[in-house]
């Protein structure tokens, strides 16, 4: 998690919840830690705003030679969403975009994210 995410999530009273997220995500087959963020990106800023949404940037390893490869990247994203009901947040309805080694996933959070 990024500096910036870090201190709003402290501030915003969500950290440990966040901070459990992310260990959880990073157990999730094929998703590995981003160096560049030191385990999973999130975005956080809509909080500071009253937007109860979590943007996660979680990145994969799953190679395009993979035999498995559609059905590998198709699992990956639903023990995503699985994951995150079980922490109380939703998809958006925003597309979820693939960068190559990153999906992006908008949640909008649940009443438990909202202290």
């Amino acid at each position: 998690m990024r500096t910036r995410d870090f201190k709003t999530a402290e501030q915003c009273g969500i950290l440990v919840r966040c901070k459990a997220f992310e260990a959880d995500l990073l157990k999730i087959k094929d998703i590995v830690p981003d160096k560049m963020d030191d385990g999973i990106s999130f975005d956080l800023d809509g909080f500071l705003s009253g937007i109860y949404q979590v943007i996660i940037v979680p990145k994969y390893d799953i190679r395009a030679d993979r035999d498995d490869y559609w059905e590998a990247r198709r699992q990956l994203c639903e023990n995503v969403f699985a994951l995150a009901e079980k922490y109380d947040l939703y998809l958006s309805g925003d597309r979820i975009e693939d960068y190559g080694e990153h999906f992006y996933f908008v949640f909008r959070c649940g009443k438990s994210w909202r202290l």
